[in-house]
Formats: C-alpha cells, sequence, structure tokens
C-alpha cells in the first residue's frame, strides 16, 4: 500500500478506524468518507485502522508505535500500545504532516471508565488522539461518545481534545462530561445523517414480512437481559442475525448458541426486498435497518443508543437492554405493524432539521480546507 499522495485531490487522513468485521465500523468509516466527499467534491484518502488488514483495498495502515515494525496478533496490540509514550510510525506521521484534512472516524471508542477500556483505548486511540491535537487546528472529530473517564486519563483526554477544531459528540452525556472543552459540539450519529438523507416515503404504505429479525451480542453488567434473550430464543419467532465478528466484538458463539443455526450477516438480511422488523442490540444494526427501509427497534446498553433513537424522534422504540422483556418488546412490534405510517412519519419529520445541522457540519469542514475555520462550541447547536 502506498503511504505517499498521488492525486492534486485534497489530502485527507483519516484516524480511529477499527475493523470491518464489526459491520457498524465499517460502515462508519464510509460514511466518514461520504461525508467529506459530500463536503468537498473529491478527495486522496487515507485510513488508519486497529485492524488494517481487515480492510479490502489498498490505502488503509495499521496503526503502530514508531519503534516497532509490522506485526499482528499480540505483537500488534503490544505495538498500538507503545504509541500512547512513543508515538506513530513515520509513515503516518508524515501523513498527518503532508494532510489537508485530519479526520476521526466517528464512534465510541474514546471511553475509560474502568481499567480494561481504558486500557484499550489507550493502546488504540490515545495515540491518534494526541497525533490528531497536535495538528489540532486541520482535525474534526466526527460524531462521538467521549466517555465515561475518570481522574488524570479524563484531563488529558481533556487537554488533547481542547487542540482540536471541532469535537461532534452524539450524546448529552457526552457534552455534560466535557463542558470544559470549548471545541465540543453536538451532531447526531453519521448513519443518523445518513438516514436523514433518505427518502421514506416507500416505507408509508409497505407490507412487513411476518418473521422479525433479532441482533444479540455480549454486554456488561447485564442484569436481565439474558433472561430476555432466552426468552426471545425459546419463542422461536426470530431470526437470528449476526452484525459483527472477530477480535473482542464476535457475536457469533452467543447468536448462535441462541439461534440454533448459522446465523445470515444482517448485510443479506437487509438486502431483502420485503422489510421486516429487526430488534437489534448493536445500534448500527438498527440504523443499518432504518437506512434500508426495516423498522428497527433498539435494545440499548450505552448512551449512544439513548441520543441517536431521540435525534429521529423515535424515544419510544429505545428499551435499555439490561431491563427489557419479551412484553415490552412484543408490544413494541405490534405497535410498528399496526401503524408503519406513525413509525416513518416520526423519521421524516426529524429529517429536515438534521439535513441543516450537516450542512453545517460540511460547511466546517470546507473551512478546515480551506484555512477558514473558527472554534465555537455553538457552530452546531
Amino acid at each position: 500500500m502506498s503511504t505517499i499522495w498521488e492525486t492534486s485531490s485534497p489530502k485527507v487522513l483519516l484516524l480511529h478506524a477499527y475493523s470491518p468485521k464489526n459491520s457498524g465500523d465499517g460502515l462508519l468509516v464510509e460514511l466518514a468518507k461520504t461525508t467529506v466527499l459530500r463536503a468537498l467534491g473529491k478527495a486522496d484518502f487515507r485510513v488508519v485502522a486497529s485492524e488494517a488488514e481487515a480492510f479490502d483495498g489498498p490505502g488503509y495502515i495499521q496503526w503502530r508505535a514508531r519503534l516497532l515494525g509490522e506485526s499482528r496478533g499480540m505483537f500488534r496490540r503490544l505495538a498500538m500500545l507503545a504509541t500512547g509514550l512513543f508515538g506513530a510510525c513515520r509513515e503516518i506521521t508524515e501523513l498527518a504532516n503532508e494532510a489537508d484534512l485530519i479526520v476521526a472516524v466517528g464512534g465510541g471508542y474514546l471511553r475509560g471508565g474502568s481499567f480494561g477500556p481504558a486500557v484499550k483505548s489507550w493502546g488504540a486511540h490515545y495515540g491518534q488522539l494526541k497525533l490528531a491535537a497536535k495538528h489540532g487546528h486541520k482535525t474534526i472529530y466526527l460524531s462521538q461518545s467521549i466517555g465515561p473517564f475518570r481522574g488524570p486519563y479524563k484531563r488529558s483526554i481533556a487537554r488533547q481534545l481542547n487542540k482540536i477544531t471541532t469535537v461532534c459528540v452524539r450524546d448529552d452525556r457526552s457534552v455534560a462530561e466535557f463542558a470544559n472543552v470549548a471545541s465540543i459540539s453536538r451532531m447526531p450519529d453519521l448513519a443518523v445523517l445518513e438516514l436523514a438523507r433518505q427518502p421514506l416515503e416507500a416505507q408509508q404504505n409497505g407490507l412487513i414480512a411476518e418473521r422479525p429479525v433479532l441482533v444479540a451480542r455480549e454486554i456488561s453488567k447485564p442484569r436481565n437481559y439474558y433472561e430476555f434473550l432466552n426468552e426471545a430464543s425459546q419463542s422461536k419467532q426470530f431470526e437470528w442475525a449476526l452484525q459483527s465478528t472477530g477480535g473482542g466484538n464476535d457475536d457469533l458463539p452467543l447468536t448462535q448458541r441462541l439461534g440454533g443455526s448459522t446465523p445470515r450477516p444482517m448485510a443479506k438480511i437487509l438486502a431483502g426486498s420485503e422489510p421486516r422488523i429487526v430488534v437489534s442490540t448493536r445500534l448500527h444494526g438498527a440504523l443499518s435497518s432504518l437506512i434500508a427501509g426495516f423498522p428497527a427497534i433498539h435494545l440499548s446498553y450505552e448512551r449512544k443508543g439513548w441520543g441517536a433513537y431521540e435525534d429521529i424522534g423515535l424515544g419510544d422504540y429505545v428499551l435499555n437492554a439490561r431491563d427489557a422483556t419479551m412484553a415490552q418488546v412484543t408490544a413494541l412490534m405490534e405497535r410498528i405493524r399496526t401503524d408503519p405510517e406513525e413509525f416513518w412519519s416520526r423519521i421524516r419529520a426529524k429529517q429536515a432539521e438534521i439535513r441543516t445541522v450537516e450542512a453545517r457540519l460540511l460547511d466546517s469542514i470546507k473551512s478546515i480546507v480551506a484555512g477558514t475555520t473558527s472554534r465555537s462550541s455553538d457552530h452546531f447547536n
């Protein structure tokens, strides 16, 4: 893969990509590119990723420390951990120096409320944040959920974020936790921005297939979550679908055990012509379904889920995954089947507002490349 900028188009370095094995993360990379192209018309992309080899095509670079070369598996993780102290390898540093624009892919990767998430965030992402902050005048962080963090690590994260021109966050808790960061602005998730561009009139009178789809994942502090999944499995009414595989985001063992067969990827189900109700624990499983014209109920386990569903007017259709019951889910599914127009009309009512906010985001990207940007915490609000 060439690390040399090859065209006269604006040079854009994307940071914080993870792996397409998680469909949601892969979607966010593509939506980040789409957002930049909508603003600039054309661009020459290079993408820094935690699992660069998992992506197809050229232009993806493995995130690693300057003192350690190409590596896989455990050595790759050690190489990423070293970046917090030693910085990125020379190729990535040079690309950042020469880029016209540095863009952080959206997501929920900046967090460290406990030891495990803090170590993962440090290894895969803190060094990239430091690199972005060094070039803060030409950097924009697309819609994030940032936090929780504690103590010195939180203060360090805030210092780096303060150096960046624009930091978009997709939920109110992130805004509150980093209220002292001048560049913080509230912005919907990238998939919500994409949904706002979709013509949804076709869904008004569409028939909904009988068998719903369920997307599950492992979650921490589950409370009643697995009781719900077991009851859903025993009901035999769902097709169990797969949103993420590989690494620490492998949903296959849980899905296969509960579904009783080899699950189909969500992408194949969403390619079908007949919409079905989707019940998804993964946020981007739900948002991808909505984009494809499938009504979706979200079982949320993090702040990002409530933020996204409130942004699109579907606050009634997000449940706390840890306490959701089969009766609640069944009632919401029946509500959608009885009046699908009421469901889709909620999103349509929000589309113009979201598109207006996105237009300001695109203007901000243009102004960064043109060198005329300003730092304002209320630029999008």
